[in-house]
């Protein structure tokens, strides 16, 4: 039988690091945590800059104050994808490697629920980038989708840290 301080000495070596192992932090959470790129189902993201060719949108004052008419994007680990174009609800079905890779069985398309509503210019090139992306990244509080070359660029940020 070990000797008692041969026994702490064992108890702080080994279990005292587990414990406070999810106390640290860091300036950039993603990177921290080793978050795969599965961590961006557990939240819902809006969309704050969306670049695809000619077409740009950034970061506006009236996006703030109407935040709930922007893109929004939700996944599952089922492989569903939706949310809005900031007008009607799109659904789609992907595929996700733990490395970012993406695909899309099925493209995310507008989901018509009642009344027809017709899509404005944001929506229509959200979803037209949208199915363009090939890359998924978490980089702590913002979401990256991305095609190959980089021309097209969706950048999202967590719901709940806009409701702070």
């Amino acid at each position: 039988m070990l000797q008692s301080p041969k026994r702490l000495q064992l108890i702080l070596t080994i279990v005292l690091p587990l414990l406070f192992s999810g106390c640290m932090t860091s300036d950039n959470p993603g990177q921290a945590l080793g978050q795969s790129a599965w961590s961006a189902c557990d939240h819902e993201w809006i969309l704050s800059n969306m670049m695809d060719g000619e077409h740009t949108y950034q970061y506006r004052l009236l996006w703030r104050k109407f935040w709930r008419d922007r893109p929004f994007f939700t996944c599952d680990r089922f492989g569903y994808v939706r949310g809005s174009g900031g007008i009607n609800p799109y659904l789609g079905r992907f595929s996700l490697a733990s490395h970012g890779e993406l695909s899309w069985p099925r493209l995310p398309d507008i989901s018509r629920i009642g009344k027809v509503y017709p899509s404005d210019t944001l929506e229509a090139d959200y979803l037209r980038a949208l199915r363009k992306t090939r890359f998924l990244e978490v980089v702590g509080d913002q979401l990256i989708l991305r095609n190959g070359d980089k021309t097209t660029l969706l950048e999202f940020e967590r719901v709940e840290d806009i409701m702070r």
